[in-house]
C-alpha cells in the first residue's frame, strides 16, 4: 500500500513539472497575424464529372487580414482528363495533383468566425494512363503526364471550435483547360510563431 503512494505521488510530480515546464498553449483566435495554420480537407469536385477530393495545406498569417498558404490537393478523376483527349474510352486511369500557392483574404468578424475569400495559382499534373493496341495488335499499357496552370479563387469560413483548432468548410473555383468547382470540409490546427 505504502508502495502504491509514493509511486502515485511520483507520477503527480512527473506530470505537473511536465506540465509547468511546457509551452502555453496557443489562444488563436480570428485575425491573429504571425501564427501558422495546417490544414487537411475532403470532399468532392465539380464540373469535370463528379470525384472526391482531399487537400493539405500549410501557412502563415502575415497580416491580420491576409494569410499565404501552400496547398496540395488530389483528386482521382476516371477517365476524365484536364485537356482534351482523343478517345476517353481507353483511359484506364487518371489523377490529378495540384500544387497552389494561395492568399486568404480574412474578415475577422468574431473572435470564433472568419469568412475569407481565395486568391492564388497553381500547377495541375495529370498523371494519365492508357490502355491501347500498338501496331502488331498487342495491348499496350501507356503512361502521359500533364501539365497546366490553373487559377484559384473561391472562399469559405474559418469557425474556431478551440482556442487553436476549428472546422473549415470551403467552395473554390479553379480555372484551368477546364473549369470546375471543389467543396471541401477539414480540420484547421493553428500553430505558434516559433513552431515547429
Amino acid at each position: 500500500m505504502h508502495t502504491n503512494r509514493i509511486a502515485w505521488h511520483a507520477a503527480a510530480l512527473l506530470l505537473a513539472a511536465v506540465w509547468g515546464g511546457a509551452p502555453p498553449p496557443v489562444m488563436a483566435q480570428a485575425g491573429e497575424k504571425d501564427v501558422g495554420e495546417l490544414a487537411a480537407l475532403g470532399g468532392g469536385t465539380f464540373g469535370i464529372g463528379a470525384h472526391p477530393t482531399a487537400t493539405g495545406s500549410a501557412g502563415i498569417a502575415f497580416s491580420r487580414y491576409a494569410m499565404a498558404l501552400f496547398e496540395t490537393t488530389y483528386m482521382p478523376m476516371g477517365n476524365h482528363t484536364i485537356q482534351s483527349w482523343p478517345d476517353r474510352s481507353t483511359i484506364d486511369r487518371s489523377y490529378t495533383i495540384d500544387f497552389g500557392f494561395n492568399v486568404h483574404i480574412r474578415i475577422p468578424v468574431h473572435h470564433r468566425w472568419e469568412p475569407y475569400a481565395i486568391a492564388g495559382t497553381g500547377v495541375l499534373w495529370n498523371l494519365i494512363r492508357q490502355d491501347t493496341v500498338n501496331l502488331r495488335g498487342n495491348a499496350v499499357v501507356k503512361h502521359y503526364d500533364q501539365f497546366n496552370g490553373a487559377l484559384h479563387t473561391g472562399g469559405g469560413l474559418r469557425f474556431y471550435v478551440g482556442q487553436n483548432w476549428g472546422i473549415r468548410p470551403e467552395c473554390k473555383v479553379i480555372v484551368s483547360k477546364q473549369t470546375y468547382t471543389q467543396f471541401t470540409l477539414g480540420v484547421f490546427w493553428v500553430t505558434p510563431p516559433d513552431w515547429p
